[in-house]
């Protein structure tokens, strides 16, 4: 019935996991602190202000009541005192609706660290699954918002129980003074009750935001498989990267075999390593390293030079020399100029004499 977390759920969430979460909309956020603070805001602004939003409301509507039928009104008149009367009264109301509802997108907003998730007004399906929604209704999420509404009965109803305690024999006076007496003192009364409410429901909604922290932290815990499925998507399945590695290798070896044909000799261990190089005297600064490599690839290396009929030359200092210290497309470091040089003098006799 969901009231206790998954057991398997231990590991702390990554920062992947938060970051998706964020995506679609899954912050920690409390709507009765919206509320509260709207209601407490429209609450101190009619302290302050409400005497003389009373005193407007008492000035528009003494016109209307004094107003005598034998008088030649037409609609047009009344609708004229009607603006002018009232026309202050609605500006003052108008500031404090949208204040107060500015001030609750305000507050969630902040919640938010002003957070704009599109993915979060999709549609989804499994909002209208039924059985998705019986899950919802015995969820630990419904029991606390159920006792959260009963909290928040019985805070309204008590403040108001001591407040009318407390003012009991002066509303029993009410009766016994004008009209304009007594609305000036129940007004104060009034916005004395809904002040002292909208602070108790602040205190209940602070309660509210460290318990959505707490349930947003708890939803995000994931299992260990969960971390290893994520570090996976991360770092790249070994598999996966392994056949890519694989690949890469494949793709550089094609083009070094594609420079074997312009190579000038090929070195070898003879057995184990073979080195080519390319040098054309009036052209290169130094003999280059166009290919190596060891066992099946050296072997691939003298296949193809014996193709293109480059010169083997059987030199093992050498080959390994260059194997382990020249990469390909270097040039030969200048300490092996003379023993490369040597090998260079052997293939241009070689040429020489066939020619």
């Amino acid at each position: 019935m969901q009231l206790f977390a998954d057991p398997d759920k231990t590991e702390k969430p990554t920062p992947r996991r938060r970051q998706k979460a964020r995506e679609e909309g899954n912050v920690a956020a409390s709507q009765e602190l919206n509320m509260a603070l709207s209601f407490l805001f429209i609450s101190v602004a009619l302290a302050f202000i409400g005497a003389h939003l009373s005193t407007l409301i008492q000035n528009a509507f003494i016109p209307f009541l004094s107003l005598d039928m034998h008088d030649d009104v037409s609609i047009r008149s009344i609708s004229e005192r009607i603006t002018q009367n009232f026309s202050q009264v609605i500006l003052i109301l108008a500031v404090l609706v949208f204040g107060s509802m500015g001030l609750g997108v305000l507050t969630g907003a902040i919640q938010t660290k002003f957070l704009v998730a599109p993915k979060a007004v999709k549609f989804d399906f499994g909002r209208i699954n039924p059985v998705q929604g019986f899950k919802r209704l015995f969820s630990l999420r419904s029991v606390f918002e159920v006792i959260k509404a009963m909290l928040k009965v019985v805070v309204v109803g008590l403040v108001g129980y001591f407040a009318i305690k407390g003012k009991l024999k002066e509303l029993l006076l009410y009766p016994m003074m004008s009209p304009i007496e007594s609305s000036a003192h129940l007004s104060k009364f009034i916005i004395s009750v809904m002040i002292k409410t909208g602070i108790a429901l602040l205190a209940l909604s602070v309660f509210d935001y460290f318990y959505q922290r707490w349930e947003y932290e708890r939803n995000l815990m994931m299992t260990k498989q969960e971390v290893k499925e994520e570090m996976k998507d991360i770092e790249g399945n070994p598999e996966v990267k392994r056949r890519q590695r694989q690949m890469m290798i494949e793709i550089l070896r094609s083009r070094m075999m594609q420079e074997v044909p312009k190579a000038t000799v090929v070195i070898t261990n003879p057995d184990h390593v073979a080195v080519a190089l390319k040098y054309e005297r009036e052209e290169d600064e130094a003999p280059m390293v166009v290919a190596k490599g060891k066992n099946q690839i050296a072997e691939a290396i003298k296949k193809v030079a014996r193709e293109y009929n480059i010169p083997i030359v059987r030199n093992p200092p050498l080959a390994w020399e260059l194997y382990d210290n020249v990469e390909i497309g270097e040039l030969i470091p200048p300490d092996l100029y003379r023993a490369v040089a040597e090998v260079l003098v052997y293939v241009y006799s070689l040429k020489e004499g066939v020619s």
